[in-house]
């Protein structure tokens, strides 16, 4: 039943692109555009403003608690350890720190979109124009304000999301928009970040859509997009092999990013901080105690051993609740002495808390000394060294943006393609372009500049194309008639505004 339903829908799409002719190409041979989408590229799953939570509350949180979790993922309950991860990101500062600063980063990259070629041949006209295509419909995506909905960076701010907690789903909402010079096209309005409780793995593995086995009363209708979390529904009551269905084509981006080799399921890289967020819950909870028990001075009284048991109430009384004031009441004969807490300069318990901090640096951003600056177990050290660690850190977030390249380019970037060339549906002559994303740091630019600079002296400029030299350096195309750089020298520049000022002046 699961193979027909999925079966139905791809052929559901299949038809609607065969009944759409070619779009109209910048070449030769132009057909039509597509006036419509169909049903089945409308939104699926429906929206909710909050879930039901499972985990307990946050002191009630053990490490046995913690390792049941974790192997219960291993066995296919992805959805309690992601919401592990996630209140460990709402309860830890210094990991939602770090996980901002490495999306943040991959954010600021510059991205260049690249025709698909051949090796050692130019790209073709249809590349050139497919390329035009995807970076228009991605550069011009319309999320809604009052909706949780993405545009092109908060697509890759999602797709991060599986960078550290091993798995992520976004669902592509598509519309009928109109490019420019491109005319109508299928472009993807905006993205959703989908809910864990709406996909589940399967016992082979694979990820897929959770099913709902509900009665239906319309066989006719298998997919009903008002179903939430769940978005199959089931004609029967009878309980299928498995409750997991395959995704419809071209309406989610799967992100699967493993930490270490092995299963999915296992490969979060927020696993082993799952032990130190715990310790260092216990440990703030003890630090909190001490500064109550120990961080206030010690209030002793003395009393006559004849002092009425009134008397020694009120001094009882008066001694509690010197903690929140700074005067004292005492019977006539009452000696009172304030002692000073001994100085510490270092707790254990404050020290685990530096030492979880310290693991969480090492292991998202793979250094410390760009975040802390110090005595020995935290960052310190010599400029030198601090160059190196931020080498390291720009390390890990190109291998980030790396990974989001490679789920845009696989995924992204095909539907778009197939949606608008149905000549592309049998996966042949897609000639997708590629998403570049590389730094735009002034040391970075100088240094490509002097790469660059070199090979032209060195006779091999012809191999450096003018269009991609100005994407790599940020550098728009020159308007019609606009004076550049190389139609005239400095000092020809210099000559001719020195001789518009003197016709000025005569004029004057």
């Amino acid at each position: 039943m699961i193979r027909s339903l999925y079966k139905r829908t791809a052929g559901k799409l299949a038809a609607m692109a065969r009944r759409w002719p070619a779009r109209k190409p910048t070449v030769p041979g132009a057909g039509g555009v597509p006036q419509g989408l169909s049903r089945d590229l409308s939104r699926i799953l429906r929206p909710q403003a909050a879930y039901r939570w499972l985990l307990p509350q946050v002191a009630a949180i053990t490490p046995e608690y913690i390792e049941m979790t974790l192997r219960g993922a291993l066995a296919g309950s992805h959805v309690q350890a992601w919401e592990l991860f996630d209140l460990m990101e709402d309860t830890w500062p210094r990991l939602l720190k770090n996980q901002r600063e490495l999306k943040t980063g991959v954010l600021n990259l510059l991205r260049t979109f690249q025709p698909f070629h051949e090796e050692n041949e130019p790209p073709t006209p249809s590349a050139l124009q497919k390329c035009q295509l995807v970076s228009a419909a991605l550069r011009s995506m319309r999320p809604e304000a009052d909706a949780d909905e993405n545009a092109f960076d908060g697509t890759i701010f999602d797709i991060l999301d599986a960078w550290f907690k091993g798995q992520c789903v976004v669902e592509v909402d598509w519309e009928v928009r109109d490019l420019g010079a491109l005319g109508p096209c299928v472009a993807p309005r905006t993205t959703y970040w989908v809910h864990p409780t709406c996909y589940a793995w399967t016992m082979a593995g694979r990820l897929g859509l959770r099913l709902e086995l509900t009665a239906n009363p319309n066989p006719n209708r298998n997919l009903n997009p008002a179903l939430a979390p769940g978005v199959w529904q089931s004609t029967t009551y009878q309980p299928l092999p498995s409750s997991v269905a395959p995704f419809p084509p071209d309406k989610f981006l799967l992100c699967t990013c493993k930490a270490k080799s092995g299963t999915a399921l296992g490969g979060a890289l927020l696993r082993p901080l799952a032990w130190w967020w715990c310790a260092a819950n216990f440990s703030a909870d003890w630090v909190m105690k001490h500064a109550e028990i120990f961080g206030v001075p010690f209030r002793w009284a003395s009393y006559d051993f004849s002092a009425s048991q009134a008397t020694i109430d009120a001094v009882s009384n008066m001694l509690q609740n010197m903690g929140s004031t700074g005067w004292a009441s005492l019977p006539a004969g009452t000696k009172l002495e304030v002692f000073q807490p001994h100085p510490q300069h270092s707790l254990p318990q404050g020290d685990l808390l530096d030492r979880a901090d310290k693991q969480c640096d090492l292991l998202v951003l793979g250094q410390t000394l760009t975040s802390d600056v110090g005595a020995s177990g935290k960052g310190g050290g010599s400029l030198a060294l601090g160059k190196v660690h931020r080498g390291v850190r720009e390390d890990i977030i190109n291998a980030a943006a790396k990974y989001v390249q490679g789920v845009i380019e696989t995924q992204l970037f095909p539907s778009i393609i197939r949606l608008n060339y149905p000549a592309c549906n049998s996966g042949l002559n897609l000639e997708c372009p590629t998403l570049s994303l590389h730094s735009e740091k002034e040391e970075d630019l100088v240094a490509q500049s002097t790469v660059i600079a070199t090979l032209a002296q060195a006779g091999a400029g012809n191999i450096i194309g003018l269009d991609w030299l100005g994407k790599r350096f940020g550098i728009p195309k020159p308007q019609q008639g606009e004076p550049t750089l190389g139609s005239s020298k400095p000092a020809q520049l210099q000559e001719t505004a020195q001789r518009e000022d003197f016709e000025e002046a005569k004029e004057l």
